[in-house]
């Protein structure tokens, strides 16, 4: 997957702003979205999942500043979190 700057620009904005409240989260890696090429994925480590109201809170904490890289950029870019294992 080729991202331009921006786009790295984006996804490492997204990450910093995501840890200022979610410290223990860790970038694993970026990938396509299955069911959109154009659809960017932060694969991210570190959130509770037996805690679902803590996975709730961080996908509607993030989805407000992606929501603005989609309005102010155009580039739909998400951070996906995954269980902590998923990635030794």
């Amino acid at each position: 997957m080729n991202l331009n700057h921006v786009q790295e620009r984006l996804i490492n904005e997204l990450v910093i702003y995501a840890q200022k409240k979610y410290p223990e989260i860790q970038l694993k890696k970026i990938v396509e979205s299955p069911g959109d090429s154009n659809h960017i994925w932060g694969i991210v480590s570190g959130i509770d999942w037996d805690n679902d109201d803590k996975v709730m809170d961080f996908t509607e904490y993030v989805s407000y500043k992606q929501d603005d890289f989609l309005v102010g950029y155009g580039y739909p870019i998400a951070l996906m979190p995954v269980p902590v294992d998923a990635f030794p």
